[in-house]
């Protein structure tokens, strides 16, 4: 409890409801803060309690809109060190930019590390981040940090689910070894996609390494963005003689036309944490399932403190 009594916690506007309820975790209150928009939509915020002296989480994961979430959480940790914070902690349960992590081609930016520069610029002492999509941007944040992982959370629901002929099927061969360690953790068996990527959002399937006939497939994945990939092996699955297609993911994100193709393709549940606020996806995509990962993050909050 006396970590708790000396922390102070605030929310960003990009997913207040995850901020409440880590809080919540705590036992304690959101501080009070106050964030708007000038008429030219710049963003102003204010302190409206003391936080001289005080270690300061701000919690804000830098989703849709990246640009604008991020500039938000960047005043916000601007305003904290110009009122005299002791330490800043941004939590970050989805870090926007994460996938721009080198360059593929030549005159290209690195823009997850130039975010990692731009949270250390604007007063950030430590992060704390959920499933960050490589090593690369993992190694960009030069300051202490807590690399989390949803992984307990998603086998957890899938072993209450009890399901028999459970088969983790890996998005591609890249992903094999991770589909082997969430097959251990759930006990089942492992196949892999052997793809080749024709566009950025298009892939050709050319063939399944396993079987998974007359199998409840399981897809785990750290983003289901455009969720171009996800439904074209969900389809190959389905026709390869699978029986139930589950697609579990940390984020998501759901990009362009995804749940669209989500809504019709052959899956019989879509399974994400609650590090993006999903309210209005969970109307429009009826076989969508949000686990929360507050608790994750508010045992972090108190190793960090």
């Amino acid at each position: 409890m006396g970590a708790r009594n000396k922390i102070k916690i605030f929310s960003g506007t990009s997913n207040p409801e995850i901020a409440k309820k880590i809080s919540a975790c705590l036992g304690s209150k959101l501080g009070k803060l106050t964030i708007s928009r000038f008429p030219d939509n710049e963003t102003y915020c204010r302190f409206e309690e003391e936080i001289k002296g005080e270690h300061i989480f701000i919690i804000q994961p830098t989703c849709n809109p990246a640009n604008e979430n991020l500039m938000e959480l960047l005043v916000i940790s601007d305003a904290a060190k110009r009122s005299g914070a002791r330490t800043i902690t941004a939590v970050l349960p989805y870090y926007g930019y994460a996938r721009q992590d080198r360059q593929s081609k030549p005159g290209e930016p690195i823009t997850a590390a130039l975010v990692a520069k731009l949270l250390k610029a604007s007063g950030v002492n430590s992060v704390i981040v959920m499933d960050l999509h490589s090593k690369a941007v993992e190694g960009a944040l030069k300051m202490k940090k807590i690399h989390l992982h949803a992984l307990p959370v998603i086998v957890k629901y899938f072993r209450r689910k009890k399901l028999k002929d459970l088969c983790v099927v890996a998005p591609d061969r890249g992903a094999l070894r991770n589909a082997r360690k969430q097959a251990r953790l759930l006990k089942a068996g492992v196949a892999w996609i052997d793809k080749r990527r024709l566009a950025a959002s298009k892939v050709l399937v050319q063939k399944i390494v396993g079987n998974v006939k007359e199998k409840n497939c399981v897809i785990i994945d750290d983003i289901i963005s455009t969720a171009s990939t996800i439904c074209e092996v969900s389809r190959f699955l389905k026709n390869a003689g699978a029986k139930n297609i589950y697609v579990a993911a940390t984020h998501g994100v759901f990009a362009g036309q995804a749940i669209k193709k989500l809504s019709r393709a052959s899956i019989k549940e879509v399974v994400v944490t609650d590090t993006i606020p999903q309210q209005n996806t969970k109307k429009r995509l009826k076989k969508l399932k949000v686990l929360s990962v507050a608790e994750l993050f508010a045992r972090a909050i108190e190793r960090i403190a």
